[in-house]
């Protein structure tokens, strides 16, 4: 795989480092709803350059951004199917994006005019608004509610005087936040993802935690339901909660199609309007999570990419084989999902999508469309978001299916995941690993790809290895000594600040105290920043996603319980006190692993080599901090994982 050069970002300002302590309500970053006050400013510092001088051209030309512009408004909206009839379904999705276009043209050129007719427009609809009838009602909401959430997002955190913002904010929670937040798991993709981009800003803008976690779960399991890796097994995965779950139905679901390749949607084969529609969607919910420190494109950034790339190709001309769709697709991508491209291409650094480049600047200035407003303005080449590039999961070969690595017997070996809890051959890498600790993985350089770090045991000094994909690695870099009472519990714990890089942790092996080294980038970490003390107690701690929400958590056995125990992440280096999930851990503590995602439901998975039989064993996450049943991959794993592994 070849990495775009990526582009400098500024130094963020490190979030404060405190000591694990009980649960409290997190806070939201405002304005934090698709943009953000850096990505914002960083906008307003090139409206004189390209794309971002014709992106502002086209939006202060635009209806939408008139001073003359007046707000049509009512009660109920009634939609009926493709919005026939039409009872001020267009008035409200005009006028939500009328309300952010004047709110972007508000922040980006300081006149106070725009921001007072943002306001007037939000006001007269949260004047009246009681409800959407017919049944579109559910995708209504979620168009009008996602441009609605953006607008009032803006003007509340960067425009004093607005005295209805109370009311509005009513409204979003009392009309449109119980229809999106319930979903929709039997309507094609697009209405749950569009639905989901809306439930999640209005989340933001109400500081709504609980219905945060909600979207965000909604998103990690709808994203597998429309796009489709192989990994996936044979068939694409069912939609949580729906009717569309034995192997026909799925067919069904998705147009009757039955051969699956990387990249296909659910709604490939009933046109690419839709299916841009919800490649859209999904960069949306994961920008506006990144926003607020939960790194979702770790999780959706090989689907993503595979799905641009596939069908931009197909869009501008390529041949459409005889087994995709019946030979035939029906055209019309619509507006170019800039948001996640910028964030695979100019932040994480991804150009292995050369279709989907072309076909994005090819499409430039992107302009409105229901619920997608401005994007080329807002995000083109926009270095600045939390959340991208911190995760934790090793995988070398860049699938997006964590991999097992050892270095036990002094070379380097990795068995890539299969998905299904299954893993290829063996392949070694290379040896002299026995100068080194037990390595770990992350992504410590800021590229998108999976290193290896350890400490270099005569030096005590610690080491990464870049990776280069393809299970392939750069000549090691040696970043600095003094990391001897560190070695033995060195571990990669994706992004615990919400700055968007891999962090590493240790438990010191004189004083049991856990700290952190919040990374930088570029092979960088700041300075140590000790959490708490009290770690004796327990073996070396591993790290995930165990309860779902985004947020990295730590997991460790109490040794004279043998009972596997759960710091669930917080944000700003925070965890929540101990979770005791259960005891019987005791022939599987000394090897206890985190795995990534090995059989792709999304959730982080849990593994460990039985110390008695050397089989290994694998728990698949089910969020909420619980495991499924013991899995048995096979036997003969002692010789590689007799000691803690990454």
């Amino acid at each position: 795989m070849r990495l775009a050069r990526p582009l400098a970002v500024a130094a963020l300002v490190a979030a404060a480092l405190v000591v694990p302590q009980p649960a409290q309500a997190a806070v939201f970053q405002h304005p934090g709803v698709l943009v953000s006050r850096a990505q914002l400013d960083f906008v307003r510092a090139n409206l004189g350059s390209e794309p971002w001088k014709s992106a502002w051209s086209a939006l202060e030309r635009h209806p939408f951004a008139a001073l003359s512009y007046t707000p049509t408004p009512r009660s109920v909206v009634n939609c009926g199917p493709t919005s026939n009839p039409d009872n001020g379904c267009t008035d409200e999705r005009e006028d939500a994006m009328a309300a952010y276009t004047h709110a972007l043209r508000w922040y980006l050129s300081k006149d106070a005019r725009y921001a007072k007719k943002a306001i007037q427009i939000m006001d007269a609809w949260s004047a009246v608004i009681t409800n959407h009838t017919g049944d579109n009602a559910p995708l209504q909401t979620g168009w009008a509610g996602a441009n609605f959430s953006r607008a009032a997002e803006l003007i509340k955190h960067t425009y004093t005087g607005w005295t209805q913002a109370g009311r509005f904010a009513g409204k979003l929670r009392s009309v449109y936040l119980p229809t999106l937040i319930a979903g929709r798991p039997n309507n094609n993709g697009n209405w749950e993802l569009i639905m989901t981009d809306a439930a999640i800003g209005i989340a933001v803008h109400l500081d709504d935690r609980a219905s945060f976690d909600k979207a965000v779960a909604t998103w990690q399991g709808r994203l597998p339901a429309y796009i489709y890796l192989t990994t996936d097994g044979s068939i694409p995965k069912a939609p949580p909660k729906s009717t569309y779950n034995t192997k026909a139905k799925i067919i069904d679901y998705w147009h009757g199609q039955t051969k699956f390749v990387d990249g296909l949607t659910q709604e490939t084969c009933r046109d690419f309007f839709h299916t841009g529609w919800g490649l859209s969607a999904i960069s949306h919910v994961a920008e506006t999570a990144g926003i607020q420190g939960v790194d979702l494109y770790a999780k959706a950034k090989h689907r993503l990419r595979y799905a641009m790339d596939l069908h931009a190709g197909l869009e501008m001309g390529g041949t459409v084989p005889s087994w995709l769709c019946g030979g035939k697709v029906t055209r019309g991508l619509g507006v170019p999902p800039e948001v996640g491209y910028n964030a695979l291409h100019h932040r994480l650094g991804y150009d292995d999508t050369p279709d989907a480049t072309k076909w994005i600047e090819q499409r430039r200035p992107a302009g409105v469309s229901h619920f997608l407003g401005w994007e080329t303005l807002t995000h083109a080449q926009n270095p600045y978001v939390a959340g991208v590039g911190g995760s934790a999961t090793p995988d070398f070969d860049g699938d997006g299916v964590g991999d097992l690595f050892s270095a036990a017997d002094g070379s380097l070996t990795i068995w890539n995941g299969a998905g299904g809890n299954k893993f290829g051959p063996a392949t070694t890498v290379g040896g002299g690993w026995g100068a080194f600790s037990r390595p770990i993985s992350g992504d410590f350089n800021g590229d998108g790809l999976s290193d290896l770090a350890a400490v270099k045991k005569d030096t005590n000094t610690l080491t990464i290895w870049n990776g280069a994909g393809g299970n392939e690695f750069t000549r090691s870099v040696e970043t600095g000594p003094g990391w001897e009472p560190y070695a033995a519990s060195l571990m990669s714990m994706g992004d615990v600040n919400g700055d968007g890089v891999t962090d590493i942790g240790a438990v010191h092996a004189g004083t049991g105290t856990f700290t952190i080294w919040n990374g930088k980038g570029g092979n960088k970490f700041g300075s140590a920043t000790t959490v708490g003390g009290g770690w004796g107690a327990y073996t070396a701690p591993i790290s995930g996603d165990f309860d779902g929400d985004g947020l990295t958590d730590l997991a460790a056995v109490k040794k004279d319980t043998n009972t596997l125990t759960i710091w669930n992440g917080k944000g700003a280096n925070r965890f929540d006190g101990a979770i005791a999930t259960g005891p019987g851990w005791e022939s599987y503590a000394a090897t206890l692993m985190s795995l990534g995602d090995v059989n792709g439901d999304g959730r982080d998975d849990i593994g460990a080599v039985h110390a008695g039989t050397g089989a290994l064993t694998v728990w698949n996450g089910k969020g909420g901090n619980k495991f499924n049943p013991a899995v048995v991959v096979g036997p003969g794993w002692a010789s590689a994982f007799g000691a803690p592994v990454g």
